[in-house]
């Protein structure tokens, strides 16, 4: 079994982490990797933390070891540019950037039915005065501008770029 990380915080750090555990303005994930922080700092093992808490050991673990091996660096922050160690503490209690999946629509996709929703149903030989989501989902296949999209993915883009 390993030993959890040892955390050790300087009078600063603790001083933000307890702002950012009780700010009633922060995220609660913030909050809440705060508080796991500063119980990590008072010695409690991973598995007090997770019962004090109710939460998953896993997530105990994860925000401890992140912080831990970032301590140097921020040790480094707090000594060359005090005024940034808060963000370098919330950088660090943060989530990564995920990279999510593949874009199923090029920009070109996206740009031509948005610009076929700027122009007039009556160009397009339609009858009717205004779109709806629907209807340019099945003007937008029928154009071969996309082989296939929902009205909502529609309205998705429509809403994006207003």
């Amino acid at each position: 079994m390993m030993k959890a990380s040892e955390i050790i915080l300087t009078e600063k750090q603790k001083k933000i982490l307890t702002e950012l555990s009780r700010g009633t303005h922060q995220p609660l994930h913030l909050k809440r990797r705060s508080e796991i922080v500063l119980r990590a700092a008072t010695g409690s093992s991973n598995n007090a933390i997770e019962r004090d808490m109710e939460i998953d050991k896993n997530q105990v673990k994860r925000w401890r070891d992140r912080y831990g091996k970032k301590r140097e660096e921020l040790l480094f922050i707090e000594k060359e540019s005090p005024h940034k160690l808060r963000s370098a503490i919330i950088d660090v209690l943060s989530d990564l950037q995920r990279s999510g999946g593949p874009a199923k629509f090029r920009d070109d996709q996206v740009a031509a039915i948005i610009a076929m929703a700027c122009e007039s149903p009556v160009k397009f030989d339609l009858s009717l005065s205004h779109w709806s989501m629907s209807l340019l989902q099945h003007k937008a296949i029928e154009l071969g501008i996309v082989e296939s999209i929902s009205s909502r993915q529609v309205g998705r883009f429509l809403k994006k770029k207003v």
